[in-house]
């Protein structure tokens, strides 16, 4: 889903990783942004309007009808020094 949505920060599988029979955890990858820094809330709001996602009550948290996005907050959303955005983590359901 987050590939979809964000296709600028697509993640990637690589592999599986994991301990002796205890776990197991996917390898993924996603583009490095260069010269980045944390985006404000107000860049991260206007650029999920221009998606077409409305905002929640809750603050980083949007929705579109179809898709449930949260966790876009500065720690989670880059900008770059053309102030181009990209969400590096994201948490997303299907509505």
């Amino acid at each position: 889903m987050h590939n979809i949505i964000f296709p600028d920060t697509s993640y990637s599988f690589h592999a599986f990783a994991g301990f002796d029979g205890r776990n197991v955890q996917p390898v993924i990858a996603q583009p490095r942004v260069a010269n980045a820094q944390p985006a404000t809330q107000i860049m991260i709001d206007t650029y999920m309007a221009a998606l077409g996602f409305e905002e929640t009550a809750i603050e980083g948290r949007f929705s579109n009808g179809t898709y449930e996005v949260w966790d876009l907050v500065p720690r989670n959303v880059l900008a770059d020094n053309e102030g181009d955005i990209y969400v590096v983590d994201a948490e997303i359901r299907q509505v």
